[in-house]
């Protein structure tokens, strides 16, 4: 089983980023292989409609995220949506290399519930990749992030990781051609 996570973020100073390594060992723990993405390791030019879909970098991006069958998305709020730098990543895909996977989202604010537009944005993205969107979201606290998180929150985060894993593995186990453990 590949599992992707992204970080909408690249500093590793910030809770975004501390977040996302959270859930890459969460991941590890359940014997996972796990590629972590930020904006900067992708590697991918800024898409304003001008880059061409069979640019070298594109092509890597969409084969790397085709070997993927679940994904975590991790993203602060920046005025009501994922960071600009996340969106591109996935303006650089067609539905193909998605279409099936499970899908977990996480985003950060100020207050938990600020968090709420992103998570809604982010899985408006990810449907429209044909990708299969966890029910649970979890919006948290950036300061509770930076403080660690409570028993609770670890709990919640947990259990999202469990249930996108799970689904992956349902969905990829009924394809014949995915022998995924």
């Amino acid at each position: 089983m590949n599992i992707m996570v992204i970080s909408a973020i690249s500093r590793e100073s910030s809770t975004c980023y501390m977040l996302a390594q959270q859930l890459v060992g969460m991941c590890e723990k359940r014997r996972v292989t796990v590629d972590f993405v930020t904006p900067t390791n992708a590697e991918l030019p800024l898409n304003d409609g001008t880059v061409a879909w069979d640019l070298p970098e594109a092509i890597a991006w969409q084969k790397r995220v085709a070997a993927i069958h679940c994904h975590f998305w991790v993203s602060p709020e920046y005025h009501g949506s994922m960071t600009g730098a996340m969106k591109n990543l996935f303006d650089y895909l067609p539905k193909e290399p998605m279409r099936g996977d499970a899908i977990g989202l996480l985003a950060l604010a100020g207050g938990a519930m600020a968090a709420l537009n992103t998570l809604n944005g982010m899985a408006v993205v990810a449907r429209s990749l044909g990708a299969w969107v966890a029910p649970e979201f979890c919006a948290l606290n950036s300061n509770d992030v930076k403080a660690g998180l409570d028993e609770a929150a670890v709990a919640r985060v947990d259990a999202l990781v469990e249930t996108v894993i799970d689904m992956g593995r349902r969905l990829y186990s009924t394809a014949p051609e995915n022998n995924v453990p």
